[in-house]
């Protein structure tokens, strides 16, 4: 079986749909953090719809925070993948084209850090799970003493954590004099039934220990 890739696509009949936008020229402007199936079978996808309707530099960086598994599969696939969409009996298969970049966090924590930093990059979107968020479940903020929200603390130029990449991404470009991007979790939490802004505040709390005024921007 031959595998999914740049050159594969053109071979693919006409029963696989794909992208028709010109993928050479689609710019990385989303960075997301937690790389897994959900992202990639919604907000990838919702990505190729809207640029197949409004071509602009919204390509993706997609970023493994824990391990390389899926930046092994799919690297040597150009970033290219199939999915499967299912309703009633029918099935339609459709390959993805918008994943223009994937980092590994434990291998190379400074280049996400840069990625962020990036001022082609206008959005940040998250799907880490609930606990990806370092929180204290008594009073729902940060917790310092979550072991990857120390190393973040002590070792700011590599986090470990979402929260220490989007503090330190965040600093960069205030250094830099760039606006911030939007952030969006897409992470279904079960407290923000009573308070939305709590990966806000999380953030801010995480900001407000790395440096002085950062948390209000």
């Amino acid at each position: 079986m031959n595998r999914l890739g740049e050159a594969a696509v053109e071979e693919l009949g006409s029963e696989i749909s794909r992208w028709r936008y010109a993928r050479p020229e689609l710019a990385v402007g989303i960075v997301h953090l937690g790389l897994g199936a959900f992202a990639r079978a919604h907000l990838l996808a919702f990505t190729d719809d809207a640029l197949e309707r409004a071509f602009g530099p919204f390509g993706v960086c997609g970023v493994s925070l824990r391990n390389p598994g899926v930046r092994d599969h799919l690297l040597p696939q150009d970033g290219l993948y199939a999915l499967a969409e299912r309703g009633g009996d029918a099935e339609r298969l459709r390959v993805i084209g918008c994943l223009r970049e994937i980092l590994v966090g434990p291998e190379d924590p400074t280049a996400v850090v840069r990625r962020i930093a990036d001022p082609a990059v206008g959005l940040v979107t998250l799907t880490v799970t609930e606990k990806g968020y370092c929180h204290d479940p008594a009073s729902g903020g940060l917790q310092p003493e979550h072991p990857d929200i120390r190393q973040d603390l002590e070792h700011p130029g590599r986090p470990r954590s979402a929260i220490g990449a989007l503090v330190a991404g965040l600093d960069a470009r205030r250094h830099a004099g760039a606006p911030p991007p939007t952030v969006l979790s897409c992470d279904k939490l079960a407290e923000q039934r009573h308070d939305a802004a709590r990966p806000r505040s999380r953030l801010r709390g995480a900001a407000r220990r790395r440096a002085d005024g950062l948390d209000r921007r």
